[in-house]
């Protein structure tokens, strides 16, 4: 994978090692053919949800692995700063899971940020409208408890992962709530249906996050699993760099691996 990848009977080693080996040559020639660039050109954007972590039925349930976090901490030595999460979480939710992690944070879809250690909000919003659609999917979930509501600052999400016969229920509506705030839009995500201000896009914070000099005359790899990242993913193809896909649904993605473990896998072995 790029300049520094390991071929050879080194390649086997690695992945015996990692556990690739046995039943998993899919993955093996996923990751060859992805042709990272080496990571000291490289900006390396993740998501978090479904990417690093493997969805949990709630959002606070999901773990992050050890080998997860040791590869971050690796990945963030070895671009030497040229890294960044870019997630649908807070900044709040994202601290407190990945608390040893020191680089940009994107939370909220690129509403909020994390440089330097200095958190900022990326565009005004109208907050009232914001509230009151709150309100509305609060009451909504009061009255069918089988649905998850998740508060965020510029939003709410009404997750159905545990109502799943029930999706064209929630749908319906989301829908009728989004089209009756001004502003606001409708984002369909995996197992949910969130509501948000227009001007917020994961696409839009990293575009602010890649003009910054420790980004700049960088190549863009963008890995996400959900409807919100494709947008950044397409950015990043945009850009001559490479855009990677978790899971099974349709995507922009030229690659794409499996499962979050793989995608560890992937990055261990281009680190190597």
């Amino acid at each position: 994978m790029g300049e520094n990848y390991h071929g050879g009977d080194s390649d086997v080693l690695y992945y015996q090692m990692t556990g690739f080996m046995g039943g998993t040559d899919d993955t093996c020639n996923a990751c060859r053919a992805m042709d990272l660039p080496s990571p000291d050109k490289t900006a390396l954007l993740l998501d978090f949800d479904g990417t690093l972590v493997d969805i949990a039925d709630k959002p606070m349930n999901v773990v992050v692995p050890d080998a997860t976090r040791a590869l971050m901490a690796r990945a963030w030595d070895r671009l030497d700063g040229g890294m960044a999460i870019v997630s649908g979480r807070t900044i709040d939710d994202l601290e407190h899971f990945l608390p040893e992690f020191e680089g940009p944070l994107i939370g909220t879809h690129g509403a909020e940020m994390r440089l330097d250690g200095k958190r900022s909000q990326t565009a005004e919003f109208d907050q009232a409208v914001i509230s009151r659609v709150q309100r509305l999917v609060q009451d909504f979930g009061a009255l069918r408890p089988e649905f998850l509501v998740e508060t965020k600052p510029t939003g709410i999400v009404l997750h159905f992962r545990q109502a799943e016969p029930q999706s064209a229920l929630a749908l319906r509506f989301m829908e009728s709530v989004a089209a009756a705030a001004d502003g606001m839009r409708l984002q369909p995500a995996l197992m949910a249906y969130e509501i948000k201000p227009d001007t917020v896009g994961k696409d839009i914070g990293l575009k602010t996050l890649l003009d910054r000099p420790e980004f700049q005359g960088r190549i863009p790899v963008y890995v996400g699993d959900d409807l919100t990242d494709e947008p950044a993913i397409q950015l990043a193809q945009d850009r001559g760099g490479v855009g990677i896909k978790i899971g099974e649904a349709e995507t922009v993605a030229r690659h794409r691996l499996a499962v979050p473990a793989d995608l560890v896998r992937c990055l261990g072995a281009w680190l190597a």
